[in-house]
């Protein structure tokens, strides 16, 4: 799905519990800037139900890691695990139920440490910088709050519709979702993935066929993401040949848990406290052998010392505004950057909007806080 002229690279990236992960690059551009040498690293990373293809979709002057690339950056992105381009398992097979044990937590606490060593060992730089959307936010927040060896590895971090708290989130499927305790079901179930891609993609083949196209990103839109004013509908079939990524069903559950304990925390996956009877598909503890604790452990983003700026969507009903605002209630005056909200924009237009208005903004904080 790469222009021509840009080069582009894959890396593998083995976790420390078994993982294959799948990184690409684009180590330079092709209208500027084009020529090999040292410049500074970013790191891409998506959202839940994406994967690094969503960086790439449009044009090259549309979409952010061409963006990027010409405007002189070495762009990295990386892939949860088991989503399309990281299925590699040493221990298991996609069919296994311990297959889709992992949830935030693996992804911020094993699988982006790895790659943001790797892209560092890779290009020999100091620093790279970060750029997250959505559930890609989460995970950065996540890491810097409980490894503090990685703020001195990241120069700053960009929340494209960060989503961290809940307590105004307002996509209306997703939610009542989470409300009537699908994260029980998915605990106790034998299913591990949710949005099965083998079994989607006879239906979302349909999507990528015109006609059906505006139906499809219609339905996708109440369901997750919200409406958007900016996404073409020519665009949808493009969209559609890459979405969904696949996902965890124990991440589905982990989301449900923080939306509907009314504490208002960020927190680790919640096993429970009952240790004495598990009637699970895999072995698993309570919260107390896990976290020694009867809660699980919240993530303290008054930990963080890398610098966080905030890109906000006014429409945005997963990362709304009001929820913003604890994330930079919670920061340190010295960490929070900053913060743009965009007028009109929605949860989806970081990634998928052909205009891309917030590009010259992100370009701009990228450079002011590059390594010299």
């Amino acid at each position: 799905m790469v222009p021509e002229g840009y080069p582009i690279e894959k890396h593998r990236v083995n976790t420390e519990d078994g993982w294959v992960l799948n990184m690409y690059r684009i180590p330079h551009g092709k209208y500027r800037n084009n020529k090999p040498g040292p410049r500074p690293v970013v790191l891409l990373h998506h959202g839940i139900t994406l994967s690094s293809a969503c960086w790439t979709l449009l044009n090259a002057n549309e979409s952010t890691a061409y963006i990027l690339a010409d405007a002189g950056f070495d762009v990295w992105m990386a892939n949860t695990r088991s989503n399309t381009f990281s299925r590699g398992n040493y221990k298991h097979s996609y069919r296994d139920q311990e297959y889709w044990y992992h949830s935030m937590d693996e992804y911020a606490l094993i699988d982006l440490p790895a790659q943001i060593n790797t892209a560092l060992a890779k290009t020999g730089a100091p620093k790279l910088a970060v750029v997250g959307h959505s559930q890609g936010c989460s995970l950065v927040y996540a890491m810097l709050s409980v490894m503090p060896e990685m703020n001195d590895k990241v120069s700053v971090v960009a929340h494209l519709g960060a989503v961290v708290f809940l307590d105004f989130f307002r996509a209306p499927v997703l939610k009542a979702f989470a409300e009537v305790r699908n994260d029980k079901f998915f605990y106790n179930s034998w299913l591990g993935e949710f949005l099965w891609y083998r079994m989607l993609a006879p239906y979302v083949k349909t999507c990528t066929e015109y006609i059906w196209s505006e139906l499809c990103m219609s339905t996708l839109n109440i369901m997750f993401y919200g409406p958007s004013a900016f996404i073409s509908p020519d665009d949808n079939p493009v969209i559609f040949q890459t979405w969904p990524a696949s996902v965890s069903g124990r991440n589905m559950a982990h989301w449900a848990q923080m939306l509907t304990d009314g504490q208002l925390r960020f927190q680790r996956f919640d096993h429970g406290t009952n240790c004495s009877h598990r009637n699970r598909p895999y072995d698993e503890t309570c919260n107390q052998q896990r976290y020694g604790s009867l809660q699980p452990p919240e993530y303290d983003l008054s930990q963080i010392t890398t610098p966080q700026y905030l890109f906000a969507a006014e429409m945005d009903v997963m990362a709304t505004n009001e929820d913003a605002a604890e994330q930079k209630r919670r920061l340190r005056p010295e960490a929070f950057a900053g913060e743009t909200i965009y007028q009109n924009y929605a949860h989806m237009d970081f990634v998928w909007d052909r205009n891309a208005r917030h590009a010259v903004d992100l370009v701009d904080l990228l450079y002011r806080y590059a390594p010299q």
